[in-house]
């Protein structure tokens, strides 16, 4: 008879077992269902999302190669100026010592022109003045 009880205590057990899993059971498969109705809503909205994030970072990818270059030829044309400059500093430089130079050429010529004149109209003066003593 303890055998005979004990089995029957085991199948009240499991038929209560079954009353309370069977809602749960039923209740886990809807929230499954749901939660795949859920993840594939989601999926569907961010495919278009990821897309067009897809396209934004190629252009901004682009967009980023054509900065890049064009900071490489502002950076050439900087060095270009600073060379420009330099070698315009060096013309300058080299037409203020040639043009010096040429000045004082000028001057020294004018210089021994003048001597060359003043020395000239002193010997005519003196001819002249001898001429009137013959």
């Amino acid at each position: 008879m303890s055998v005979q009880l004990f089995l029957g205590i085991i199948a009240a057990g499991f038929i209560i077992l079954l009353v309370f899993l069977i809602p749960l059971i039923l209740h886990a498969k809807k929230t499954l269902m749901f939660l795949g109705n859920f993840i594939n809503t989601t999926q569907e909205s961010l495919s278009p999302l990821l897309s067009e994030l897809k396209i934004s970072v190629e252009r901004l990818n682009r967009i980023t190669e054509d900065i890049e270059d064009s900071t490489k030829n502002v950076q050439h044309l900087a060095k270009t100026i600073g060379e420009t400059g330099e070698l315009v500093d060096e013309l300058n430089n080299f037409i203020k010592k040639t043009g010096l130079s040429f000045s004082i050429k000028t001057a020294s010529l004018g210089i021994g022109i003048k001597t060359a004149l003043a020395t000239l109209a002193k010997g005519i003066i003196k001819k002249g003045g001898n001429a009137d003593e013959q």
